[in-house]
């Protein structure tokens, strides 16, 4: 088919110029295709060996070599274009090598006399006379040095001038040529001799390259150097009489040192190379986005960091360090020392899944403040709470009651944090982390239940780290780039730029309890926003912060998953944190981020938390978001009438004809009134309501703590009930002095909010109801089996 194209085209192009008795011309043309054609069918050209398996060369972004990979075949072979070969590197391996290059169609009968004559004369084969084209041949089909080869030689040379042009044989050469050892091609060959590209060779370096392909064993310079000084001032000599160099270029090249030893390969961020490679198993050059300077700088502030701790038990940490811009990785240190085989330093450990602790929960207040559930200062509860069997504690297993959106992710309170998820249900963190890619979710929502905002999730460094960089773009998420002329994508807001604002605001806060007593933070030290995780069990430590320009995630732990009780991530990877932010901090870039549109300021009560009334004695500022931010006036503060006589309250059904006084008075949610009653908290008591009063109180029933709802009980067999009594325990305002416990329409027991009192369980489904002074009254199914 390829024959029949080429001779119709060549048939048009004859009869165009009008030549008479052009058949004399197109029979030998003929002859000529068909006998190439013929030759390509029955003794095929191995194409595929002219273009072998090359080396993987990665860069830094502004070109320097990070690391280089042997080709599958464990052969060194860069591959270079002939663009990236300087002019007079190639004009001077033509002079040398073949200078009739451009005129011979792969066989020069000149040379091959000449080699003959010199070959018989001497009784022995001195020279072989091959062109450059043929030397390709040799180097894919390498055979003994006889006639019978250079038969087959001289037809492999046929068959590539047919197939290709000077110009691309002139590249398969420089890429195919041997120099020495497991070197092939001159862009392997000046790395590993040089340490340069071959556009920056000397006269002196080409010299050397040109004559090792000739006897690349016998002159190899780190193995022969002296043989190798007599080769390169052969070429140099010959260059000189053939005047292809001048005598100036000539006494400098031939000052020139040869190089005893192979340069080392470069070896820098290992890890990062090895992802790169692995995700991109057919690119075999790259520009990654790595800065070599901060790639550095990270890796030295890590071992030196880590110096002092691994008499405590902690081995090895990552950082990952992300331009907020153009979201392009700068520093990936996957481990301390990457040939540290007693602790598994050849982990990745930016990539590798852990459990993150707190590190999610800034995401979590992110989206409650973004569905108007809270503003800044809205009051949470932090008091004991039970999900069906599920209780969670505090990391220091301490209580604090009453706390404000801002303390309670300032102080990384955990029950706060479940409440929130608890609230957001099916738009939560789970949802958030899939929409982000997070590689690691892949379970369903049910089976990692409420701890995911705790760590039952792990997470990978790398994906945790931008996703904080999001906050710093204003609540919008953009992937990671690892290479430079990665294709930018459509950043999706995931959280408002108001919220995203306001939560920096508050991980901006100096003065932390989470903060070490030894950290010393000063003024001339860079505004960060960040935020702490510490996994169970103290085997993972993470501190992620950021800033207008960049994001770094650290983490700090053992790749074997072994605890250690010094692993708190303020502790040991806050230090590290703030150490990464001094060092790469530009002090001309000091800017903050500015407050965007959507943001305004109000007052709030100073107690509650909630948009102040007349009835709050002290108020505060608060940041809001208009239209989302929650309205509900403050409901803690109330003015309540109080009946001359008996001191008791008055409802709108009471007060007539009664004499009274108003009084404000302080009236906590039920969780919250009773657990500071029953931790010994000052609360206000409110006066019972008027007792000859028949209304029922508005306001919130009795909350039912236990037992849990959703839940059966079953009785042990042989275990003595007394020993199975279930706990029935519930949660009122301040305003109530007594609740009442039903079950089956029977009244158990009478009892004070404090007190606790405990059923002896029978089998069956029962309704139980707890219900207060005031007529108020919540009601469960207890199922017990």
């Amino acid at each position: 088919m390829q024959f029949y194209l080429i001779f119709n085209r060549l048939l048009s192009f004859i009869k165009r110029q009008k030549w008479k008795n052009y058949r004399w011309v197109i029979i030998p043309i003929f002859v000529i295709i068909l006998f190439f054609e013929g030759l390509n069918l029955f003794f095929p050209l191995p194409k595929a060996r002219l273009f072998p398996p090359v080396s993987t060369l990665i860069y830094a972004r502004d070109g320097e070599p990070l690391r280089a990979y042997t080709a599958d075949d464990d052969i060194w072979r860069i591959h270079c274009k002939i663009d990236e070969i300087s002019p007079l590197h190639q004009k001077l391996v033509l002079a040398y090598e073949d200078r009739w290059f451009y005129w011979h169609y792969g066989i020069n009968p000149i040379s091959i006399i000449r080699a003959a004559i010199t070959n018989f004369k001497a009784g022995q084969i001195l020279v072989g006379g091959s062109t450059l084209t043929m030397q390709i041949a040799r180097m894919i089909e390498p055979k003994e040095r006889n006639f019978a080869s250079k038969i087959k030689e001289a037809i492999r040379a046929l068959q590539l001038e047919w197939s290709f042009s000077k110009k691309e044989l002139l590249e398969i050469y420089f890429n195919l040529a041997p120099y020495g050892g497991n070197i092939e091609g001159v862009g392997s060959a000046a790395l590993l001799y040089f340490g340069k590209p071959p556009a920056k060779l000397s006269i002196g370096e080409i010299a050397l390259l040109t004559a090792l392909p000739n006897s690349p064993t016998q002159l190899r310079p780190d193995l022969n150097s002296q043989l190798a000084l007599q080769g390169r001032n052969k070429v140099l000599n010959r260059l000189l009489k053939t005047a292809n160099i001048s005598n100036h270029q000539y006494r400098d090249a031939v000052s020139e040192s040869v190089p005893s030893v192979r340069r080392e390969v470069p070896f820098f961020a290992p890890h990062f190379c090895d992802y790169l490679k692995q995700r991109y198993p057919r690119t075999y050059e790259f520009q990654s986005t790595i800065d070599l300077k901060i790639q550095n700088t990270c890796q030295n502030l890590l071992v030196q960091h880590l110096g002092g701790l691994r008499g405590r038990g902690i081995s090895n940490g990552a950082i990952v360090v992300i331009d907020n811009h153009s979201m392009e990785v700068l520093a990936m240190v996957g481990s301390a020392n990457f040939f540290d085989k007693t602790n598994s330093g050849q982990v990745n450990g930016t990539i590798a899944p852990r459990s993150p602790g707190s590190a999610l929960k800034p995401f979590v207040y992110a989206l409650a403040m973004d569905q108007g559930l809270i503003a800044p200062k809205s009051i949470l509860e932090d008091v004991p709470v039970d999900y069906s069997g599920y209780s969670p504690e505090n990391f220091d297993a301490i209580y604090h009651g009453v706390v404000t959106v801002e303390r309670a992710l300032a102080q990384s309170l955990n029950i706060p944090a479940v409440n929130l998820t608890a609230q957001l249900d099916d738009k939560g963190i789970y949802s958030l982390l899939k929409a982000t890619g997070f590689t690691t979710i892949h379970r369903t929502q049910e089976e990692y239940g409420l701890p995911i905002i705790l760590g039952s999730g792990e997470v990978k460094l790398l994906e945790l780290t931008t996703l904080y960089a999001a906050l710093a773009n204003q609540g919008q998420y953009r992937p990671y780039h690892l290479l430079k002329d990665e294709a930018t994508a459509i950043p999706k807001q995931i959280i408002s730029a108001p919220v995203s604002y306001i939560i920096t605001e508050i991980l901006t806060q100096l003065e932390r309890p989470e903060l070490p007593a030894y950290w010393e933070f000063s003024l001339n030290q860079p505004k960060v926003a960040w935020k702490t995780g510490t996994s169970y069990g103290h085997r993972d430590a993470w501190s992620i912060g950021y800033r207008p320009e960049m994001t770094i995630g650290v983490w700090l732990g053992n790749f074997s998953g072994k605890g250690a009780p010094e692993l708190v991530g303020a502790e040991v990877a806050t230090p590290l944190l703030f150490n990464l932010f001094n060092a790469l901090h530009n002090s001309q870039t000091n800017g903050w981020f500015q407050m965007p549109d959507g943001i305004d300021i109000r007052r709030v009560c100073a107690l509650s938390g909630m948009p102040a009334t007349e009835n709050c004695p002290e108020t505060q500022e608060e940041y809001f978001i208009p239209g989302v931010s929650p309205i509900q006036p403050c409901n803690i503060h109330k003015k309540i009438k109080i009946d001359n006589v008996t001191g008791q309250t008055l409802c709108v059904h009471c007060q007539q004809n009664r004499k009274y006084h108003e009084e404000i008075v302080t009236q906590w949610p039920p969780r919250l009134a009773t657990w500071m009653e029953r931790n010994g908290y000052p609360i206000q008591k409110i006066p019972p309501h008027f007792s000859k009063c028949t209304s029922v109180i508005q306001g919130a029933p009795p909350i039912i703590h236990s037992p849990s709802l959703d839940c059966d009980y079953i009785i042990r067999e042989g275990v003595d009930k007394k020993y199975q009594k279930i706990l029935l325990d519930a949660a009122v305002s301040n305003e109530v002095n007594q609740i009442y416990w039903f079950m089956d329409g029977k009244l158990l027991y009478t009892c004070r909010p404090e007190e606790k009192v405990f059923y002896s369980p029978e089998r069956g489904d029962h309704r139980l109801v707890c219900m207060d002074d005031l007529g108020r009254s919540s009601e469960m199914i207890l199922r017990i089996r």
